[in-house]
């Protein structure tokens, strides 16, 4: 005998209340958080900083050359650099917390940081 489940009077509005509160907390845990994030840029000399949604192009003296990085449409990338590799320009486009990368012969650096210093969580968190 099949026994018949009966909805409640109280039930539907929990369940609507639970539906948006774990709609609302995914979206603030999954969002993309470029918004709070910076662009650190280590040059041997120097180092800037600046929000991941501005628009800057910014030439890094090193001991080979400039190295050119460009942020913009929150993105980050180092766009050009006198290295024999350019690793670093095949890096791309940076633009979630944690990604990096270097011009290593021309010790340039570039981060993409959290402004408020927390880590994203990533796989290996878990």
């Amino acid at each position: 005998m099949k026994k018949k489940t009966i909805v409640k009077i109280f039930d539907i509005p929990v369940i609507a209340l639970a539906v948006i509160l774990t709609a609302a907390i995914g979206a603030t845990v999954y969002m993309d958080g470029n918004a709070s994030s910076r662009v650190i840029i280590r040059g041997p000399d120097k180092t800037w900083i600046f929000p991941l949604n501005a628009e800057e192009l910014i030439s890094v003296k090193g001991p080979i050359g400039e190295t050119v990085v460009q942020i913009h449409n929150n993105h980050a990338a180092i766009i050009s650099s006198p290295c024999a590799g350019q690793t670093c320009v095949a890096a791309g486009a940076l633009n979630k917390n944690g990604q990096w990368a270097a011009c290593l012969p021309n010790r340039v650096f570039l981060l993409i940081e959290a402004a408020d210093g927390k880590e994203d969580i990533d796989a290996s968190s878990w």
